[in-house]
């Protein structure tokens, strides 16, 4: 089963016991509506039922912005950019005849960067990680999976704020 078909199956599970989700799990199920599928404050108050000034509150006490920037900027983006970069660059050092010690500056500043972007871990692939070993854990140890979720995400935030 693919991660995505997986994530649509929980939601759907969570749509159909709506009434019988704790606080805490509401809050879960917000944060995934509203740093991964992009919805609005107004959106997400509506589909978790609860008020928007909640939504607001966990938005601010969980750095979901930060969240859903460091998703945005993904690992595979920057380095297929600072790629594209990188052979522009290069393409141009094999036209000139005449390279400046900035040129090739421009170049192994290029190759550095993609170097460390291959080596770090990045914010997104924390919570993607994250998310399928909590979501493993719930069908072995519910209780346990809402201790290490809630733990997760101190971690995740405290990361974000780095």
């Amino acid at each position: 089963m693919s991660f995505k078909f997986a994530r649509l199956k929980i939601a759907l599970h969570l749509c159909a016991m709506k009434e019988e989700l704790s606080k805490e799990e509401r809050r879960e199920w917000a944060r995934l509506l509203y740093t991964r599928h992009d919805k609005t404050i107004q959106d997400v108050a509506g589909i978790v039922s609860v008020p928007e000034a909640a939504v607001r509150l966990w938005v601010h006490e969980g750095a979901w912005n930060g969240v859903k920037r460091s998703l945005l900027i993904s690992k595979k983006t920057q380095l297929a950019q600072l790629y594209d970069l990188l052979e522009k660059a290069t393409a141009k050092l094999k036209d000139e005849e005449n390279i400046t010690p900035k040129d090739v500056d421009v170049i192994t500043k290029y190759t550095t960067a993609i170097k460390n972007l291959e080596a770090e871990t990045t914010v997104s692939e924390m919570i993607d990680v994250g998310e399928l070993f909590t979501h493993w854990l719930m069908r072995k140890d519910p209780d346990l999976g809402k201790i290490v979720t809630k733990e997760l995400n101190e971690f995740i935030a405290e990361r974000i704020e780095e």
